[in-house]
């Protein structure tokens, strides 16, 4: 027979608190995919004062200081391998250093261990921008994403795809000054027994290939 505290609890309180962990364990992520038709006037790009945006290369991606891109060794290395699979990365300079970083997957709307999809090929997907902590608030997201746009417009190329958590208040508000709309959700749902993605019907609609995932960068 049970004595002390515990023989004077509910026979349900147990299974609340095994329900609470259960329900901790949990995990739910949402995503928004956003789009932007590329116009004409897109053509017209200026960098804002004291910057020069430009198209990195392999040497200046090795080059890269880790507070300022957020690029670490093993970063810095898998970002070139990038570069070799046809991705770019836009680099923002403040005189010799780089101080913005974003990339571009010209083949597929890829978020690692979420979604990927294909692209058509008038369209590129942005992804990983990081603006280092000394140069924030200066817009250097929506000028990376500015740029991208003119180099599109010379291409002909017409839709920027790029995508953020509904959380990430400051992803969502440069997309949202440059006036991208949104195509649609993914949901990553995570539990003890595994992890799965749910697209919604017309973020399907819009990336209709579902591409697997390979090993490579």
């Amino acid at each position: 027979m049970m004595s002390g505290p515990a023989a004077n609890q509910p026979w349900w309180l147990p299974l609340r608190r095994a329900l609470g962990r259960a329900r901790r364990s949990v995990e739910l992520d949402t995503f928004d995919v956003f789009v932007r038709r590329v116009e004409p006037a897109h053509r017209e790009f200026r960098a804002p004062d004291g910057y020069r945006f430009a198209w990195g290369s392999a040497a200046d991606v090795a080059a890269c200081d880790e507070h300022h891109t957020e690029l670490d060794a093993r970063e810095r290395a898998a970002g070139v391998a990038r570069l070799e699979f046809g991705h770019r990365v836009v680099l923002a300079f403040h005189g010799e250093t780089a101080v913005f970083s974003m990339w571009v997957n010209p083949r597929h709307l890829n978020v690692p261990g979420h979604v990927k999809r294909a692209l058509r090929p008038d369209q590129v997907f942005i992804y990983k921008a990081f603006t280092s902590p000394e140069h924030r608030g200066r817009k250097l997201y929506e000028s990376g994403m500015r740029f991208v746009l003119a180099d599109m417009a010379a291409r002909g190329q017409r839709e920027l795809v790029g995508y953020a958590h509904v959380k990430k208040d400051v992803s969502r508000k440069g997309l949202a000054a440059l006036g991208f709309a949104s195509l649609g959700r993914f949901h990553r749902f995570r539990t003890p027994f595994g992890s799965w993605c749910r697209v919604t019907h017309a973020l399907a609609a819009s990336f209709p290939q579902s591409v697997a995932r390979s090993r490579t960068a």
